[in-house]
């Protein structure tokens, strides 16, 4: 993907994409802001068709990035969007997991940022999403999508992924709620989880029963 020179920030077209060198994390450029792309049905919505040849997409380093105002996150319209903030595992380690669902096609589009400011403490974090209904039961619950970072010094410390699942557009109508589940013990909480899965209980009791070792984000 071209590189965008340091002398060119007043150069970009409505509807350009720009991908961030540093976390490989996409924007769609449009009025003089950027706004993250969460779900390529988002880029659609906002009138741009990647498959053009006159789509432009440019590669920025953090510094042209952020010199471009953020206009926050593109979705499309029928959306459910989470998002756990950035939140603190403990010994300065960080986890982020944001993403849409898309209510008409029951698709999952999210990221998760794992990170550790600690110049040699890595560690391993997982994170899991699971949407319920008016009565806090659980409607759809997603993998759990495991990420390792190593500390400052030795390694990559601080990274994004990216994630997909699928709801069964049936169910979508029937969630009102979700929680996120952030673990620096990916193996203790599949425990936590399982148990939790087999007795049938509300979304509210795996929250408690996992909050020693998981920060959650629920609503």
């Amino acid at each position: 993907m071209p590189q965008m020179n340091e002398e060119q920030p007043g150069t970009l077209a409505d509807g350009t994409i720009l991908t961030s060198a540093a976390d490989g994390v996409p924007y769609l450029f449009q009025d003089g802001r950027r706004k993250r792309i969460l779900s390529p049905a988002g880029v659609l919505s906002a009138g741009v068709d990647l498959r053009s040849s006159a789509a432009q997409q440019l590669t920025l380093s953090e510094e042209q990035l952020r010199r471009i105002p953020s206009a926050g996150v593109l979705a499309p319209a029928e959306t459910r969007q989470f998002d756990s903030g950035l939140m603190h595992l403990g010994a300065n380690h960080w986890m982020r997991t944001w993403g849409v669902l898309e209510l008409r096609t029951g698709q999952v589009s999210a990221q998760t940022r794992t990170a550790t400011f600690t110049w040699f403490g890595g560690f391993h974090g997982a994170t899991y999403v699971i949407f319920g209904d008016a009565n806090d039961a659980p409607v759809f619950q997603s993998g759990m999508h495991r990420y390792g970072v190593d500390g400052t010094v030795i390694g990559t410390s601080d990274r994004t992924d990216a994630w997909w699942e699928s709801v069964p557009p049936a169910d979508t109508a029937r969630i009102t709620c979700h929680a996120i589940f952030l673990t620096w013990a990916p193996d203790s909480f599949e425990k936590i989880l399982g148990r939790w899965a087999e007795s049938g209980e509300k979304v509210a009791s795996l929250v408690s029963s996992a909050a020693a070792i998981a920060a959650v984000f629920a609503t």
